[in-house]
Order: structure tokens, then C-alpha cells, then sequence
């Protein structure tokens, strides 16, 4: 026999005529239609948060974008800053999965130590110098790549710079840096590779590497850390965006990982120094970042983190958590967000048809509980 879901009685009528009328959040969350068997299924239902499940179904959010990516052989990918750390062995990840991988460096020595581990004379794979700063270079790389390789498919924005420059005393040359790459480079990518995604309509994805720093502030790096931000935001905004095309979107967010980040200063452009500027102030006791010396136990091995973040594409997740340690201090930040919201009448004019804007977030839930057991090789 079909069970028949109970339905509560509808939120009593609110006169738009009043000025400043009070709405009760249960009462208005409560009247929604809601069907909590279809939620529990979806995985959306959480025990006691009748409120969560109410609105969650009101929004009635559909299913989430298929994985455009799941079978990655044949395919074209890009990755920048692939000589090392979490490129090179995303790289070297993608390659052994038969995708044709082309991969983006500036540091001469660094490409010649990739290159141990690749054929110098495999045709499926090639190096191109390439710095993401340099607007016209990103169509020249997108056309070499296109004549080598055919259509690209995958998009990993990868190169990254670690500054140690605190937001209270960086210079602009270290804010024009840090954002540069860290951020520009993401956005100069997108508007690459996005319209060649759209014109050959095969599936594509696009992975963003930002940092457990773009979660939760604290590492003593503070441009690092506002640019880490600024380039989740990207990534969740064209998953807003893109959820009706057939191109994915992801943002790995990692921790500690043996990279040649710390480096980065050994390689800075002339034109970003501050040849006059003071020696940086010492870090904040205890302050973690891109640059805090980290015993190698400490560290997740790049090639962990690259395993995560290809799953991650597979699987077309929006939020890559490789480091399961963080996840108490993200969840601090995002409690004290929630706890900071300050419990007010609200005039009827002012509640918001959809209060969600879009349900991307909620398919994100519902995606991550249904697909929440991975296989995911530890080690290196």
C-alpha cells in the first residue's frame, strides 16, 4: 500500500499592506510542500532539521549536472603549473588514464625534472611555456594545443604562487602577483578554453586548484588567502552558470601538500619585486600557510592530492576536500557565519521567492551523500 505523506497546514496569510509585518520562519517554512521520503532518497533529509528539509524541497532543485568527464581516454587536457607538485602529478595521473596531456610551465629547471617522468617522445604528450598572466599567450597555448592534440576537453587551472605577505603590509607588487596568478590566471583560462568547450559541444570540465586557505582564513598569508577565495567564488559562480551544458566545474580546496609552492618567490618576475621593500614581518606563531615549514608526515603527497582531484572530475564534484583534517576549522567558519545571521522580523515584502538564488547547492548535497563512498589510493 502507497504511504501517503502528511502535509502541514499552510502558513497563515501575510498582508502585504503592513509595512513591517513578522513572518515566523518555522510557520513559513512549514507551509512549503514537502515530501520527505523523495528528500531521505535524494539524500537531502537530515534527522531533525524539518526546517532544512522543508525549504530544500521547495526549491525543488532537479537532478545534478551528469559528470561530462567521466571517462577520460582519447580526451585533450591542460594543465598549468604541470612541472610540479600537484600538476606534474596530475599530469602524470592523466596520462597513465590515456588522456592526451599537454602541460603549462615557466621554470626551466623544474620542466627538466617533470620530464624524468614522461617520453620524451610520446606523441600524446607536450610542454608548453606558458605564463598565465600573459592574456594573448593563453590563445597561443589554446592553438598549440588545438594543432597538436585536436579539441581540448579538460582545463586544470593549477599554477599558483605561495607569497608570504601578510593583507595589513603587502605591497602592491604583491597583491598584483599573488591575484595574478592565483586569480587572473583561473579567470584568463576560463575565457580561453570556455568558448572552444562550447563550439565542439563534446563535454569538457574545468578544475580550479585554490587551498584550504580559500576556506578558512588564519595562515599568515593573507593575499594568498583573499585570492584563494576569490577564485572559489569563480568556480561556484560557473557552476551557477554552466549547469545546463554539457561542462563541468570543480574547486579542490587542498592542505599541506609536498609541492614547490614555497619556491615561489625564486621566480618571481622583475616587474612584481619591491627591490627597496623591508624583509617581511615573522610569521604569526602558529600561523599555517604555503610557505610554514611542515615535517614530510605532515604533508599529503601530490600524487594523493591529484588522485582526489581527478576522482573529483570524474565525479563532477563542485567542492574537492582532498585533506579531511581542515574539516573542523571549515566548519567553525561557516557556524560562525550562520550564527552571526541576526534573528529579525522580516517584512513580507522582503521574503525572497527563492531564497537560494539557485539550487546548486542543494544538488551539491544531494550529489556528494549519493556518490559519498570513493576509492581513493592513499601514498604516493
Amino acid at each position: 500500500m502507497k504511504r501517503q505523506n502528511k502535509k502541514s497546514a499552510p502558513p497563515a496569510p501575510v498582508s502585504r499592506d503592513s509595512a513591517i509585518e513578522p513572518l515566523d520562519r518555522r510557520q513559513f517554512l512549514g507551509g512549503l510542500a514537502l515530501s520527505t521520503a523523495a528528500l531521505a532518497a535524494a539524500g537531502l533529509a537530515r534527522r531533525g532539521d524539518a526546517a532544512e528539509v522543508a525549504a530544500y524541497s521547495a526549491a525543488n532543485p532537479g537532478v545534478s549536472q551528469p559528470p561530462p568527464l567521466e571517462e577520460l581516454a582519447g580526451k585533450v587536457a591542460y594543465v598549468t603549473g604541470g612541472s610540479s607538485g600537484i600538476g606534474l602529478a596530475t599530469a602524470r595521473l592523466l596520462r597513465d588514464a590515456g588522456m592526451k596531456v599537454a602541460i603549462g610551465y615557466i621554470v626551466d629547471e623544474q620542466i627538466k625534472e617533470a620530464m624524468t617522468f614522461f617520453d620524451a617522445n610520446d606523441p600524446d604528450f607536450m610542454t608548453i611555456r606558458h605564463d598565465v598572466l600573459d592574456v594573448d599567450g593563453w590563445e597561443r597555448t589554446a592553438d598549440a594545443i588545438d594543432k597538436r592534440f585536436g579539441k581540448t576537453h579538460l582545463l586544470v587551472n593549477n599554477a599558483g604562487v605561495g607569497l608570504n605577505a601578510r593583507a595589513t603590509t603587502a605591497s602592491m607588487n604583491d597583491w598584483q602577483w599573488g591575484m595574478g596568478v592565483n586569480f587572473w590566471g583561473p579567470v584568463n583560462g576560463v575565457r580561453t578554453f570556455l568558448p572552444r568547450f562550447r563550439a565542439h559541444n563534446e563535454g569538457a570540465h574545468i578544475a580550479t586548484v585554490s587551498s584550504i586557505s580559500g576556506m578558512f582564513a588564519g595562515s599568515g598569508n593573507g593575499v594568498y588567502t583573499v585570492s584563494k577565495y576569490a577564485v572559489c567564488g569563480l568556480m561556484e559562480e560557473l557552476r551557477v552558470e554552466l549547469h545546463q551544458t554539457n561542462i563541468g566545474t570543480s574547486v579542490m580546496f587542498p592542505g599541506f601538500t609536498t609541492s614547490n609552492i614555497g619556491r615561489a618567490e625564486t621566480y618571481r618576475p622583475d616587474r612584481y619585486r619591491d627591490p627597496e621593500a623591508a624583509a617581511p614581518p615573522p610569521r604569526p606563531a602558529g600561523a599555517a600557510g604555503p610557505r610554514a615549514p611542515q615535517p614530510p608526515d605532515a604533508q599529503m603527497s601530490a600524487m594523493e592530492c591529484a588522485r582526489c582531484l581527478i576522482d573529483g572530475i570524474r565525479h563532477n564534484d563542485l567542492f574537492i576536500l582532498s585533506h579531511p583534517e581542515w574539516k573542523t576549522g571549515t566548519k567553525a567558519r561557516f557556524d560562525a557565519i550562520m550564527a552571526s545571521f541576526i534573528d529579525r522580523p522580516v517584512p513580507a515584502a522582503r521574503v525572497p521567492a527563492d531564497p537560494f538564488r539557485s539550487p546548486v547547492y542543494i544538488r551539491e548535497i544531494a550529489h556528494r551523500r549519493k556518490t559519498a563512498k570513493r576509492s581513493i589510493k592513499s601514498g604516493a
